[in-house]
């Protein structure tokens, strides 16, 4: 699991907390059922509280996915 949403920015962009490892940028990031939600654009915060930045294939429907877990592929 690469962490949970966040937030949703005012730009579209979903926020995920980090629980694992620093994601490469572009890496795609899925969500449970393994449909791919987006890729990852920008990591942010410090080193020990990292947040990575995922811009959304669509932009429908974001704000249901607060709290959900989203995963990387290795």
């Amino acid at each position: 699991m690469a962490g949970k949403v966040f937030t949703i920015s005012k730009q579209g962009h979903i926020i995920v907390k980090l629980e694992g490892p620093i994601p490469r940028l572009g890496s795609k990031v899925y969500d449970k059922n393994l449909r791919t939600v987006g890729f990852v654009v920008d990591v942010i915060g410090n080193v020990k509280s990292p947040y990575m930045v995922v811009r959304p294939f669509e932009s429908k429907d974001l704000e249901r996915m607060m709290g959900d877990s989203l995963y990387l592929k290795d």
